[in-house]
C-alpha cells in the first residue's frame, strides 16, 4: 500500500486555486522531491499530506487514513520539518525534545535513546543543555529534524529543511533523509535546491498548480564535490 495516495486533489483559498486535479503516490522507502516556482502549491501540498490543510475537493490519504484525520486518530505517523524550526527558544535542547516527546507519551530515557546517535552526527551534543535562544538557526533546524524522528514516523515531510544550514550540515541532513528512506520510510522533500533534489530523490515532481512533469532522480548522496567543498572542509577541520 502506498504511504501517500492523492487523487484529483484541489485546494482553493477563496477564489484563488492553488492546486488543481493533482494525482500523486509516495511509496515506502522512496524519496520524492517536489520543486516548482514560488506560489506553485508546493508547501500547500505538503501541509495537506501532514493533515494541516484539508483539500477543497479530492482525496489525500496517508497510511490508509484521510490525512486530515491523522492528528486525531494516528498522531505521530507523520514527521514534519519546516524551514522555520518552530521550537521554544527559552527551553534548552533537551527540554524541547522532552516536551514534544512527552506529548506522545515518550519517557526521557526513550527520547535520549532515540536521539543519541544523531546528536553526534549533527554535532549538537555540547549545546543540548543550553537555551535555544543562544543557538544559530541552523542548529535549531537540526534539532527540529530530531523532533520529527522521535516517534519513528511512516512519512517524513520536509519544506526547505536546509535553508539555514551550511553546506556540510545541509549535506548531512540530506543524507539522513536518504538513509531514512533506505530504512523504509516514505519521504517528501520540497526544495528550491534542484541539485540536491535530483541527487537524493528517486523521483522529482515539478509542481505548478498540478503535476507538471516527473523526472527520475539519482537516489544517492547530496554531498557536493569539487574544490570549493574541499576548501570548506579544510576551513572546518580542527
Amino acid at each position: 500500500m502506498s504511504t501517500v495516495s492523492i487523487r484529483k486533489a484541489t485546494k482553493s483559498f477563496g477564489r484563488r486555486q492553488v492546486l488543481s486535479e493533482l494525482d500523486l503516490d509516495v511509496e515506502p522507502g522512496e524519496v520524492v522531491g517536489v520543486v516548482g516556482p514560488n506560489g506553485g502549491g508546493k508547501s500547500t501540498l505538503l501541509l495537506m499530506m501532514a493533515g494541516l490543510l484539508k483539500p477543497t475537493t479530492g482525496d489525500v490519504t496517508v497510511c490508509g487514513l484521510p490525512a486530515h484525520r491523522l492528528a486525531l486518530e494516528s498522531a505521530g505517523r507523520v514527521g514534519l520539518v519546516m524551514a522555520r524550526p518552530g521550537l521554544y527558544p527559552l527551553l534548552t535542547g533537551w527540554e524541547n525534545l522532552d516536551y514534544f516527546g512527552g506529548l506522545f507519551g515518550l519517557s526521557r530515557a526513550q527520547i535520549h535513546d532515540k536521539t543519541g546517535e544523531m546528536l553526534g552526527r549533527f554535532e549538537l551534543g555540547p549545546q543540548m543543555d543550553t537555551r535555544l535562544s543562544t543557538w544559530s538557526t541552523g542548529m535549531q533546524q537540526k534539532l527540529s529534524l530530531l523532533r520529527a524522528l522521535l516517534l519513528s514516523p511512516d512519512l517524513l515531510l520536509f519544506d526547505e529543511p536546509a535553508a539555514n544550514l551550511d553546506p556540510i550540515a545541509a549535506a548531512t541532513l540530506y543524507d539522513e533523509v536518504r538513509a531514512r528512506a533506505d530504512d523504509g520510510l516514505a519521504c517528501v522533500l520540497v526544495t528550491h535546491n534542484l541539485a540536491a533534489a535530483e541527487a537524493i530523490s528517486d523521483r522529482v515532481c515539478l509542481i505548478r498548480g498540478g503535476l507538471v512533469d516527473e523526472l527520475k532522480g539519482s537516489g544517492g548522496s547530496a554531498l557536493p564535490q569539487g574544490p570549493l567543498m574541499d576548501a570548506w572542509k579544510r576551513m572546518e577541520a580542527p
